[in-house]
């Protein structure tokens, strides 16, 4: 059932996940449980640093996207955004 549960997350993480993919990221499902996504920005070696938006939209766009299945959203960013060009 959990596995089940995670593949619909995914399905409604769909579009901000192709999104993410332009730019160079990966979005992972790290875990959920009992109603709490914990996701993961992964960065590729040719990531749109500037393209991706402030850690707390992100969170709320994910948030949107899973209201009806996950009751609270933790989101991990890549830690290499230190290289601002």
């Amino acid at each position: 059932m959990a596995e089940a549960m995670t593949e619909t997350i995914k399905q409604a993480l769909e579009p901000i996940s192709k999104s993410l993919q332009a730019d160079g990221y990966e979005l992972v499902v790290n875990s959920f449980e009992e109603g709490v996504l914990s996701v993961e920005i992964q960065a590729g070696p040719k990531a749109c640093v500037e393209c991706l938006v402030p850690k707390e939209l992100m969170e709320v766009m994910i948030q949107q996207s899973v209201k009806t299945l996950a009751r609270s959203v933790h989101v991990r960013y890549p830690t290499s955004q230190d290289h601002h060009g």
